[in-house]
């Protein structure tokens, strides 16, 4: 550290030296010169000399500054904290995300007392819409595109325009292709396209309703008994891990699998 120090102390003479000698101004009919080499080399070396006699003050905190770390690591570490750290991190996520179950089930619930009883069939929803910045539904859409089955649904409300308009169109081109910064050429002999993926995106302003979606990105996992929906702009394997820890879904802990690239 010192040797730095003491280096670093040279260059900043030097600097200092020839900033002084550019900015001077020459005589009166003389024009400017080059610094004289020998005096350059006596500048570096009066400055070496200096820094080899420069001494840095002892910190005389130095022992209580130790103490002080050791105390910190110590209380960070402690029962106490981290049971106070997890409490904190369990309110923050109420706070961020807007997880919902208990009120599915009791529809569920209601409805297996009508004599509906649910199909049983696995179903996941994506809730999005062009307010969404790009890049969060571009990683939605490539996350969704390494999977198969089980399948996720991408579910709009609409778009501005209708989904003819050129508004709606140009939406669609954007957020499917590969390569966001990609641009299609068009010219009087040939075109190229971007590379685009192939997910489908299914408009149900219904759904929103049906599943009290307030904000997105949301997510609805729904099984033969019950609803779980999550809402939050989080990784989708995320939200999906955050679902399953209250659905505990073989199909959702294997469709997170699948997404980190571990199926």
């Amino acid at each position: 550290m010192l040797y730095l120090l003491r280096q670093l102390i040279l260059i900043l003479a030097v600097i200092l030296f020839i900033g002084r000698v550019a900015q001077a101004e020459p005589p009166a009919g003389k024009q400017y010169t080059q610094p004289d080499p020998a005096m350059v080399s006596a500048v570096m070396k009066k400055a070496k000399e200096e820094a080899g006699n420069m001494t840095l003050p002892v910190n005389k905190y130095n022992k209580q500054g130790l103490k002080a770390a050791r105390q910190s690591a110590d209380f960070f570490h402690s029962p106490k904290f981290q049971q106070r750290l997890q409490c904190e991190q369990q309110q923050l996520e109420k706070e961020v995300f807007s997880l919902d179950i208990t009120s599915w089930k009791r529809k569920r619930q209601k409805a297996e007392a009508k004599g509906t009883s649910p199909t049983g069939q696995e179903k996941i929803f994506l809730f999005i819409s062009s307010s969404v910045p790009d890049e969060t539904v571009h990683a939605y859409i490539a996350a969704i595109a390494r999977i198969t089955e089980p399948a996720i649904t991408l579910i709009m409300r609409g778009v501005v325009g209708g989904l003819t308009s050129r508004k709606g169109i140009q939406y669609f081109s954007r957020i499917l292709k590969k390569d966001l910064s990609c641009r299609d050429e068009k010219t009087r002999k040939s075109q190229k396209r971007c590379p685009r993926y192939q997910v489908p995106i299914a408009i149900a302003a219904d759904l929103f309703g049906q599943y009290g979606i307030s904000q997105v990105p949301a997510v609805v996992y729904t099984d033969a008994k019950s609803s779980f929906r999550i809402q939050g702009d989080m990784a989708l394997e995320y939200l999906l891990e955050r679902i399953n820890r209250e659905a505990q879904s073989a199909t959702l802990e294997k469709l997170i699998r699948k997404i980190r690239g571990h199926g």
